[in-house]
């Protein structure tokens, strides 16, 4: 099967539509923004993504969609290459632009995660308070993000408008939703002038990946792998930020 043609994207209950697709991004946003509130909204937001493609897509349709193995297993050694090389350029970015300032969202990260850890054993390891702000950034949101973005999203926005529109709507709106994390509470545009443009081209190396290797499950893996690399620059880089940064 070389493409997606008019018949592949058809489910159970019929052709995923760019309004059904807008309607998951909606509601996943709601959630997703209802985090600046309560951060247990932020990973409600990615599991209610894991189910979608077998909620919409048949067998067939799924593999057109690219939930299928990649078109050589090495893909799943470029991918977390890349992911790493994707981390170590949004460090560069904003560590040029901002030093140590706030408005550098590495230090916005850290201070993230210091409030996640708040509930950890005060006698707690560094490797375990490491591991408990990683596993779970390594899992909700690559397998969730990954699935409804470079899955449905891409496979959707390409069939009706074609490749290249449909790489930069996906990375529009993933950059944008991460506006959620970062730059509203409290507002600081110099920071969402770094952020959001680095989340747009993070979401264009995964969305190539996924065309380069005809898999989602690449992408899963990359950005499994970049959220791994931020904890890694953020308990190397910023460990007093992590332990002692304002709450």
């Amino acid at each position: 099967m070389s493409g997606l043609t008019t018949r592949t994207l058809t489910g159970r209950l019929g052709r995923v539509s760019i309004s059904l697709v807008l309607a998951v991004f909606l509601v996943h946003s709601i959630i997703r923004f209802a985090g600046l509130w309560n951060p247990i909204y932020v990973p409600v937001s990615m599991v209610i993504l894991w189910p979608l493609p077998w909620l919409f897509l048949h067998k067939e349709s799924r593999y057109e969609a690219r939930f299928r193995s990649p078109a050589s297993w090495t893909w799943f050694l470029i991918a977390p290459a890349l992911a790493v090389l994707g981390t170590a350029a949004c460090a560069a970015l904003a560590w040029l632009s901002f030093d140590n300032l706030d408005a550098n969202w590495f230090i916005q990260h850290a201070l993230a995660l210091k409030v996640s850890l708040s509930s950890a054993p005060a006698d707690e390891s560094v490797a375990g308070r490491f591991l408990i702000v990683t596993i779970p950034a390594m899992i909700f949101s690559p397998l969730g993000e990954e699935f409804f973005y470079r899955g449905l999203m891409l496979s959707a926005l390409e069939l009706k408008w074609g490749q290249r529109t449909a790489m930069l709507v996906q990375a529009s709106a993933f950059s944008l939703v991460h506006l959620a994390h970062y730059g509203l509470d409290p507002f600081q545009p110099a920071l969402i002038a770094v952020w959001l443009p680095s989340m747009f081209a993070v979401a264009l190396l995964l969305g190539w990946i996924v065309i380069k290797s005809g898999s989602v499950w690449c992408a899963v893996v990359a950005h499994s792998t970049f959220n791994l690399a931020l904890s890694v620059v953020v308990f190397t880089f910023l460990p007093d930020v992590v332990a002692n940064g304002p709450a």
